[in-house]
C-alpha cells in the first residue's frame, strides 16, 4: 500500500501528482480525523476551559525537547546549506515565539512548577516522543522531512479550517496564530516540495520506510488529539 510500485500506479494518468498527496490520502481516515478534531473547534470557539486548554499545552509541550533534536538531525543530514538555513531559521522560531507562547499559557493558567518539570504525559504523549527520537536516531533525511511535514502539515490544516469568535482568550488564539501565518504556510510547502523531491532519490525499501514513517506520524497525530479529547 506504500511502496513505490503503489505510488506509480496512483500518480498514472494524474496532471501534476505530488507525492506529499498520495502519502496524505493513504494516510486516511487519521488525516482528516486529526486535522477536523473536536478539540480544535472547540478551542476556537471558546468552549475549551482554561484548565483544558492548559493540560493540553503541557501534553503538547512535552513534544518541543525531543521535536528540537529532530530538527537539529534534520539539519545535520540536510544535503545543502539552503536546506540548513531553512530548518535553522525554523529552530529559531521555535525556541523564540513558540516556546514563549507555551511559557506565558503556563504563567497565566497557573501550571504548577512540577507539572512543568516532570508532567504526567498521557502514553499517547510518550508513545509520540518515542517515535520523535527514534526518527532522529535511526531515520535518514527523507523519513525526518516525512514527519516534519506531517506535523506541520496538519497543524496548518486545522488552524486554517476552524473560525475563532469574538472575544477568544489572547493565548488561544495566539496559538491558532502560530499556524495560521503566511510564513508557516512557506514554511510547509517548503517541507513538502523537499520531500516531493527527496523521496525521487530513494531505492525502494528506503521509499516504503519513509511511506510508513509518514502514515505512523499520522496516526500517533490522532491518538495524541484524541487522549487529549476524547470524541
Amino acid at each position: 500500500m506504500t511502496t513505490r510500485t503503489d505510488w506509480n500506479t496512483w500518480a498514472e494518468g494524474r496532471d501534476a501528482a505530488r507525492l506529499t498527496d498520495w502519502l496524505r490520502e493513504v494516510s486516511e481516515p487519521d488525516w482528516s480525523a486529526t486535522v477536523v478534531h473536536p478539540l480544535f473547534d472547540a478551542l476556537a470557539e471558546g468552549r475549551l476551559s482554561e484548565g483544558d486548554f492548559a493540560g493540553y499545552m503541557v501534553q503538547d509541550y512535552g513534544f518541543v525537547d525531543p521535536f528540537t533534536a529532530l530538527l537539529g538531525h534534520a539539519i545535520g543530514q540536510a544535503p545543502s546549506m539552503d536546506d540548513r538555513v531553512v530548518l535553522g531559521q525554523f529552530m529559531g522560531m521555535l525556541t523564540s515565539d513558540e516556546n514563549s507562547t507555551f511559557q506565558r499559557t503556563f504563567d497565566a493558567f497557573d501550571v504548577s512548577a512540577a507539572q512543568r518539570e516532570t508532567p504526567d504525559y498521557l502514553p499517547e504523549t510518550l508513545a509520540f516522543r518515542e517515535l520523535l527520537h527514534d526518527t532522529g536516531q535511526g531515520g535518514g533525511y527523507a523519513e525526518i522531512l516525512a514527519v516534519l511535514v506531517v506535523t506541520e502539515w496538519i497543524y496548518l490544516e486545522w488552524a486554517l479550517r476552524v473560525t475563532r469568535v469574538d472575544g477568544l482568550h489572547p493565548l488561544m488564539g495566539e496559538w491558532i496564530d502560530l499556524h495560521d501565518n503566511h510564513a508557516f504556510q512557506e514554511f510547509v510547502g517548503w517541507l513538502r516540495r523537499r520531500l516531493d523531491e527527496e523521496a525521487e532519490r530513494l531505492d525502494d525499501a528506503a521509499f516504503a520506510r519513509m511511506a510508513e514513517r509518514f502514515r505512523e506520524t499520522v496516526a500517533r497525530e490522532r491518538a495524541f488529539h484524541d487522549a487529549v479529547m476524547p470524541r
